[in-house]
């Protein structure tokens, strides 16, 4: 049997609990950003997997409630909404619903796309929608109010129209587990910062990308051989007589500054993230964080890999480690670890012993 996440999100009106539902629909195929996403069907209905059955019979009294509050709706990825940020992460919208209307298929919601969220809609990042919605604790399940959407590519189950898919925030642990090298003794609590580090670095290059843009006066959806070929002429004058000009190379010289200001930072957060994340799941111990920062901002392909296959220092317990002798409190394992990065034993259990240990 799979082990299973199965997230309830449940909103408080007055004293009354409210369940809140998330139902998929897939986005429709179009050579262009579509403006209007079909974000729930009309009448009963329920998910292939049995769940339900929901019941939207007033979808004019839907829209008039989203109307009065007169407030867009989020359009985020993958409910970080209800995951991440309720972690204390970075939840960004990447649309704004502005307007609902009621159609012969259900409800359609116009959107307002983000610099990011349009980019990623022209590259086809995403295929379906998940919206967030309350309703009714007796079944049949009554939709009271559309709460957001999200962007998604995994419904987890087998789609056969835009909204025959109800998912309830359910995720397969053991396949997260592989997909994001953890160990078997990762907790949900590792998976969720797994995945937040994930989607922090996915956001960090999005932003990088729409930053060089900027820099190169490009559109931020244009393509990477396009915007290499745009810095390059910003940065390469076209002419002698432009080279003999001190002040176009000034600009030059202080354009190049931005850029490789950007590419840093951005590769030190992204390093930031990873580290932190194989912290927390105890890959690294805190002592070597300042040390395997600077290695993945040099080389973050080879640090990564190291860690796909780094072990928990405590998953499962000693195991067949051995564990510190009389007087110090850094393991065998540890002092393996150290030697293989590069840091001196003697160094390290010093430095651990500061942190963790004390006077045997």
């Amino acid at each position: 049997m799979r082990n299973l996440i199965s997230t309830t999100v449940v909103a408080l009106h007055s004293a009354s609990a409210v369940p809140v539902s998330t139902h998929v629909v897939a986005l429709q195929s179009s050579a262009t950003v579509p403006e209007w996403l079909h974000v729930l069907p009309t009448g009963r209905f329920s998910g292939v997997d049995g769940r339900g059955p929901y019941v939207l019979d007033n979808a004019d009294a839907l829209i008039s409630a989203f109307n009065a509050e007169g407030k867009k709706l989020p359009v985020d990825e993958n409910h970080s909404t209800d995951l991440a940020a309720k972690q204390g992460f970075s939840a960004p919208a990447r649309g704004w619903l502005t307007a609902l209307e009621r159609r012969d298929d259900g409800v359609w919601a116009k959107v307002e796309w983000t610099p990011v969220g349009l980019a990623m809609m022209q590259g086809k990042d995403y295929g379906y929608i998940s919206p967030v919605f309350t309703h009714s604790a007796k079944a049949p399940f009554a939709v009271h109010k559309l709460l957001r959407v999200a962007l998604t590519n995994d419904p987890n189950l087998n789609l056969k129209s835009l909204h025959s898919q109800n998912l309830e925030t359910t995720m397969d642990l053991e396949a997260l587990r592989k997909a994001l090298g953890l160990p078997e003794t990762a907790d949900e609590a590792a998976i969720l910062a797994a995945l937040t580090a994930a989607h922090s670095a996915q956001t960090a290059h999005a932003a990088l990308m729409s930053k060089l843009a900027e820099v190169a006066g490009v559109e931020v959806s244009v393509g990477p051989d396009a915007l290499v070929t745009a810095l390059q002429a910003k940065t390469t004058p076209a002419t002698d007589v432009e080279r003999e000009n001190a002040s176009l190379k000034n600009e030059v010289r202080a354009l190049n500054a931005k850029v490789e200001t950007l590419v840093t930072d951005t590769a030190k957060d992204k390093a930031v993230t990873v580290i932190d994340a194989a912290i927390a799941k105890l890959q690294v111990v805190p002592s070597l964080r300042e040390h395997m920062i600077a290695r993945h901002m040099k080389n973050p392909t080879e640090v990564e890999a190291e860690l796909k296959v780094m072990p928990s220092l405590n998953a499962g317990g000693l195991g067949s480690r051995q564990p510190p002798k009389e007087g110090e409190t850094a393991t065998s394992e540890e002092l393996s670890v150290a030697a293989m990065m590069g840091v001196d034993p003697e160094a390290f259990k010093k430095e651990h012993k500061s942190l963790f240990g004390k006077d045997m």
